[in-house]
């Protein structure tokens, strides 16, 4: 039995490096084949020649974001004992750790931040951040939809209504899942608790602190549902998500002004669907590490599609990631060592959860 653990445990670890080279190495061979389509040189050019008026704009409008994503997920919480300002910290955070790490895995930043500095549960923790990204989901996907018909519908590739259609399917699947979480997460545990009898699984700590958690964290959603917030949660999920796709717009035409390209030239919606495939790639297994190549191609993919050049499309792509990639994580990491500070006080645990 010991040799037959210690088999499966080196399988895992080869399995898991085996993963993260093949994934690393697709995000490599990505960069090298878009950067053999366009001069390097002209990707710097284009960095130090930027419009710097709405690169500010979109960077400062990046740093007040963490006030809108922090009070969002104070609504979720309901707690008195987190302030505004702790949870903007935790906001850039848990966004640089999203931005750097491989399929959106850097969300659980935010569950461990408010378990190990605030003494937050795993269950709200798990909770809020769950009714929160499902919110995500239905606003981007709606916006996708409202985008699409704007542009005009089979006007471009991207903009077909066989993507609608698929859109469309999305933001169904999403609302039942925000309006039926509770339930649907109570059939898992029914399930899991039935497995868990019929075999000697509930004798192993990790699956039993596991299910215990889940069964905690779907109590915390059902306490969630009862304070009838999702109206609030809604409108600030739509401010945030225009907020965010309107910095990555005035990124873009920051690179793209001295290209003699204006505002007039650069539909936003059009810009939205390049951006927001690009971020829909985040969330597939294949991206690589920081999103470098994965996060461009899908950018440049869409780009491309919507009438822009191949050359400008990758310059654009390159640069815009980066610069947003270097901001937030300077962000989070900032944040990171401000929440670490002994000088940086927290409430007391004897108030109110």
């Amino acid at each position: 039995m010991a040799q037959q653990s210690a088999r499966k445990r080196k399988l895992k670890i080869i399995l898991r490096i085996a993963n993260v080279v093949v994934v690393v190495g697709f995000g490599i061979f990505l960069v090298w084949y878009l950067l053999n389509q366009v001069e390097v040189s002209r990707i710097y050019e284009a960095f130090l020649g930027m419009y710097r008026p709405t690169m500010a704009l979109g960077l400062t409008m990046m740093f007040f974001d963490g006030f809108l994503r922090g009070y969002r997920s104070k609504i979720l919480i309901g707690s008195d004992r987190i302030r505004l300002i702790d949870l903007f910290f935790v906001s850039h955070l848990r966004n640089a750790f999203n931005m750097v790490l491989p399929a959106r895995t850097g969300e659980l930043s935010y569950v461990y931040v408010l378990k190990k500095k605030f003494q937050f549960p795993i269950g709200i923790g798990a909770s809020t951040l769950a009714v929160g990204l499902i919110f995500d989901l239905v606003i981007v996907f709606s916006l996708i939809i409202i985008s699409i018909i704007i542009v005009g519908i089979g006007r471009y590739a991207i903009s077909s209504g066989t993507v609608m259609a698929i859109a469309a399917a999305l933001l169904a699947a999403s609302l039942g899942l925000l309006f039926f979480l509770s339930r649907l997460v109570g059939l898992a545990i029914r399930v899991i608790h039935w497995l868990l009898a019929k075999t000697n699984w509930q004798k192993n700590k990790v699956v039993d602190y596991l299910y215990t958690k889940l069964v905690e964290t779907n109590q915390n959603i059902k306490a969630i549902q009862a304070r009838k917030i999702y109206g609030r949660v809604y409108v600030l999920s739509v401010v945030i998500r225009i907020v965010k796709f309107s910095i990555y717009y005035f990124m873009i035409h920051a690179l793209m002004q001295p290209m003699g390209y204006d505002f007039a030239q650069l539909n936003y919606w059009a810009i939205f669907l390049a951006t927001a495939a690009a971020e829909i790639s985040a969330v597939l297994p294949t991206h690589a590490l920081a999103g470098l190549g994965t996060y461009e191609f899908a950018f440049v993919a869409v780009f491309t599609m919507l009438g822009f050049r191949e050359d400008i499309a990758i310059i654009v792509g390159f640069n815009y990631h980066i610069i947003n990639l270097l901001f937030t994580v300077l962000l989070g990491v900032l944040s990171t060592i401000i929440l670490a500070m002994p000088f940086y006080k927290i409430k007391k645990m004897d108030q109110k959860i």
